[in-house]
């Protein structure tokens, strides 16, 4: 048997060996057993490993989440073990093999990460209680769905390992869901994981969207095709932090691949943006596809998005205008003031000739000033405009 050095591909990029045997092959409550896995045409296969006795449930932990949907808040308690919790902790989290490397094994290591242990009830508990919320307060299956996303966006981001993950360690590793609901924080990949295993347990169809190159991963939540993510059948779906809808790709911190969250922006300024560093998602490869329950609410989603994307071209299309306007009313008032000096040393001077044949000049560049400032006012006040349209569609949207 030997392992693989790769480089884990989604959110972590980092280098793994990875060992694990089929969480489908049934759970024997108190034996242990190598489960063989057939070999592919390439003459490699998955190396099965003993199934491991979940253990009983002690030390239990009560567990408060707190997040907002729709401006209305929620909170779901959860009672957690500390030995299940230690369970998964010294679960394996390598992928091993024999001979060749399995051409699917990112499908087999994904879903080490999502498939729940038979005995262990957690998801299952914890996806009963969200869908209970959904019932009580009347919301519908898009909805539901929007609002366990909520959820899970809103467990916080482990800022600390992410940028250990971003810095190219090779020593971390993801994280199962029941460490995330445990430890109460996680990253791109541990959240994605999490929401996966809640929604394929309510019935819903969801993927992982992998970013080799950006180290980052995403769940995508079936929807329709013709509103898809890169046309998969499966909509984009952040977890990293709130106010990020279903369907939206964000743009990413350089720091830490936290997706930065859009704002309302305020209305014009000659300050600098202060903009951190972000970078943009590239080429996904999309793994865990299962079908099931459909998400529509994506196409509201995509109509509002559209304006508002069009909206955020005019107005940074309207800034630049104004930038340019600002400084060519500098230039103007900086040469009329000139003008001005000189005409009245002129007029001091009682060169009154010298004076009336620098006074037309005045008089054109203070037309000129006048003209330019007119246009400066009024492209002013329409990028105010846009920025009030802008500001509420995105205090609708988000």
């Amino acid at each position: 048997m030997k392992k693989a050095s790769i480089i884990f591909l989604k959110f972590f990029g980092l280098v793994i060996a990875v060992a694990f045997l089929g969480w489908y092959i049934g759970f024997l409550s108190q034996v242990n057993e190598l489960n063989p896995i057939g070999d592919d045409q390439s003459g490699s296969s998955a190396v099965s490993q003993p199934i491991r006795k979940f253990p009983d449930l002690q030390d239990p932990k009560d567990v408060l989440y707190k997040w907002t949907y729709q401006k209305k808040p929620y909170e779901l308690k959860l009672t957690l073990y500390k030995t299940a919790y230690d369970f998964y902790q010294s679960s394996p989290k390598e992928y091993s093999y024999s001979g060749e490397l399995p051409q699917n094994w990112e499908e087999e290591y994904y879903g080490m990460f999502i498939r729940q242990n038979p005995l262990d009830k957690t998801i299952n508990a914890l996806a009963d209680s969200l869908k209970g919320l959904a019932v009580r307060n009347r919301l519908s299956d898009d909805q539901t769905v929007e609002m366990i996303a909520a959820f899970a966006q809103n467990i916080p981001y482990d800022n600390d390992r992410a940028r250990i993950i971003e810095s190219g360690a090779e020593n971390e590793k993801p994280n199962y869901p029941y460490e995330i609901l445990y430890e109460q924080k996680g990253v791109c990949s541990d959240k994605s994981f999490l929401l996966t295993a809640i929604l394929r347990e309510l019935g819903f169809g969801t993927a992982l969207f992998e970013y080799k190159s950006e180290k980052h991963l995403a769940i995508g939540i079936r929807c329709p095709y013709e509103n898809s993510t890169y046309g998969s059948g499966y909509c984009y779906t952040e977890t990293t932090q709130p106010g990020h809808k279903i369907g939206v790709i964000p743009d990413l911190s350089a720091a830490d691949n936290l997706a930065v969250a859009k704002k309302e922006l305020s209305q014009f300024s000659d300050n600098g943006s202060g903009n951190q560093a972000v970078k943009k998602l590239g080429t996904a490869k999309i793994f865990q596809k299962r079908d099931g329950r459909v998400y529509n609410g994506i196409v509201s989603t995509l109509k509002n998005q559209a304006r508002i994307n069009t909206l955020e071209n005019e107005i940074s299309s309207l800034k630049n205008e104004l930038t340019l306007l600002k400084n060519q009313l500098e230039s103007q008032n900086k040469a009329i003031d000139g003008l001005a000096k000189k005409l009245e040393g002129l007029k001091k001077a009682k060169n009154y000739a010298a004076y009336n044949s620098l006074v037309p000049e005045y008089n054109q560049k203070v037309g000129d000033n006048k003209k330019t400032s007119a246009d400066y006012n009024r492209k002013v006040n329409l990028y105010n405009q846009k920025i009030n349209e802008y500001n509420k569609l995105m205090k609708d949207f988000y």
